[in-house]
């Protein structure tokens, strides 16, 4: 049986104040919005893990809307984390779970990401993850025999990554 791990950053946020309170722009709400509802047609049997900054409350606030039922965790030490951080995070909590979903921040999350598979593995399609992590993102990570013990191996793979641009 398969499991995934869902890396998605949050939406585009808006400058000038304290950064844990920054709110969606315009164009974040629309691009979160547009992530919520792929994720919530392709994606089933998910736990959200979610950053408590308002940025990352927000962006994953779309798919909530759209799946009232998901099991939702806030994690104050996901604001920010480093990919180590985040790693162990998700490992700590992820027994008994079928598919992840870890709404985050950069430049955690795009180094977790590329940390999370064999970086030669990547198909070429997917390649801009390597240069570019953009604001509601996506990476969606088959972890290796859909053991979370293997989520340290380097053995997973890469099956999907999405930015708002390849939806337009």
């Amino acid at each position: 049986m398969d499991s995934h791990l869902i890396l998605w950053r949050h939406a585009e946020a808006s400058i000038g104040i304290k950064d844990i309170n920054r709110d969606l722009t315009e164009k974040g709400k629309l691009d979160g919005k547009e992530i919520a509802e792929l994720l919530a047609k392709n994606y089933t049997n998910m736990s959200l893990f979610c950053s408590n900054a308002i940025r990352t409350i927000n962006t994953s606030n779309y798919l909530v809307n759209i799946l009232p039922k998901i099991k939702t965790y806030y994690f104050d030490k996901l604001y920010l984390a480093t990919s180590d951080e985040m790693i162990n995070i998700i490992y700590q909590n992820s027994i008994n779970k079928k598919n992840i979903l870890c709404v985050g921040h950069n430049p955690g999350i795009h180094q977790l990401a590329l940390s999370l598979v064999k970086k030669n593995s990547i198909d070429p399609k997917f390649e801009k993850i390597n240069h570019k992590y953009p604001t509601a993102a996506l990476a969606v990570i088959k972890i290796k025999d859909g053991n979370w013990e293997n989520l340290y191996s380097k053995q997973n793979e890469l099956i999907d990554f999405i930015t708002p641009k390849d939806l337009k």
